[in-house]
């Protein structure tokens, strides 16, 4: 994958991890749902912070 769509998908899911956890902690009232949210929320900040290692060890390439 090339470094430059991995640094833009990673800030991606760093956003869309802070709207899931926003959702999950003031707009859903169903528990089930809150931990769905929250999962993912948790899911894609994990999957981001790895893109984003792999670009910054990938750097001088």
């Amino acid at each position: 994958m090339n470094t430059e769509i991995s640094a833009f998908v990673g800030m991606g899911l760093m956003i869309v991890s802070i709207l899931l956890i926003y959702l999950s902690r003031n707009w859903v009232k169903i528990k089930f749902f809150k931990v769905v949210t929250a999962f993912l929320a948790y899911m894609s900040l994990i999957i981001s912070g790895l893109l984003i290692t792999y670009v910054v060890l990938s750097w001088p390439s």
